[in-house]
């Protein structure tokens, strides 16, 4: 996919940026929720436009979006703890370059930050994603609630 472009997020982008994470982790992330309803409660309770208003207002945090003419294409987050938080996709396109993108405008902060490394939690789902990426297994996977299961992963940045 061509043609988007990854931009600092905006409070205007507070409602589409919730729905795409709800969609993302509904439609995308079956194999780790595998449909459990309290699974799926828990991992979406924080994924609503007044959640998204404090992570942008979190000075330690930056929030990125990747866009087009039709609106959102994904979201990525990292704290200044040198964390990525989010980096999810639209569930309509997937493999299309943009979780690359986001991860990249994440690791420029990151390199702008004085980080010389990054660490993630990554789902199943996602695992081979931040592999390609560069980024390693740290650890045994964490239960992180109901039937989520949390891969620790960490990758070193060029100075």
């Amino acid at each position: 996919m061509s043609d988007f472009f990854i931009r600092l997020a905006t409070p205007q982008d507070g409602e589409e940026a919730a729905l795409l994470l709800q969609q993302s982790i509904t439609q995308l992330c079956v194999v780790d929720h595998q449909n459990d309803p309290t699974t799926l409660a828990r991992w979406l309770e924080n994924k609503t436009p007044q959640h998204f208003q404090g992570w942008l207002d979190d000075s330690e945090s930056r929030l990125v979006v990747a866009s087009d003419p039709s609106g959102l294409l994904g979201v990525g987050a990292l704290h200044r703890s040198a964390v990525i938080r989010l980096c999810y996709v639209r569930p309509d396109i997937p493999r299309s370059g943009i979780g690359s993108a986001l991860v990249s405008a994440l690791e420029v902060f990151a390199t702008e930050w004085g980080l010389r490394s990054l660490s993630l939690q990554s789902t199943l789902t996602a695992r081979s994603f931040y592999e390609r990426r560069g980024f390693v297994p740290t650890g045994d996977p964490i239960q992180v609630f109901g039937v989520l299961r949390a891969f620790p992963y960490a990758k070193s940045l060029s100075p």
